[in-house]
C-alpha cells in the first residue's frame, strides 16, 4: 500500500478540498466573490498536482536506494 502513496493521498486530499469548496464555496459565489472561488480552486489544483509529482519522484528514489542497498552491505562484509 505504501508503494502507491503517490496515487491514493493525492485522492484523499482531492476529496477532501472539493468538498471543503464547495461547502464554502457556495458562499463566495452568492456574495459574487467568482474570482476567489476560481483562485482558490486552481491553487488547491497546483497543490495536488506538486504533491503527486513530489511523492512520486521520492517514491522512485527509495525504490533505487533500496535495489542497491543489499549490493553495498554484502560487498561490505564479504571483505571482513
Amino acid at each position: 500500500m505504501r508503494k502507491y502513496k503517490y496515487i491514493w493521498l493525492p485522492i484523499l486530499l482531492a476529496v477532501y478540498f472539493l468538498f471543503m469548496t464547495f461547502y464554502f464555496g457556495m458562499d463566495l459565489l452568492r456574495k459574487g466573490e467568482d474570482i476567489r472561488f476560481w483562485l482558490t480552486v486552481s491553487a488547491e489544483i497546483a497543490v495536488l498536482t506538486a504533491l503527486a509529482f513530489f511523492l512520486k519522484k521520492r517514491e522512485k528514489l527509495r525504490m533505487e536506494r533500496e535495489k542497491d542497498m543489499p549490493t553495498t552491505y554484502r560487498d561490505r562484509y564479504k571483505k571482513l
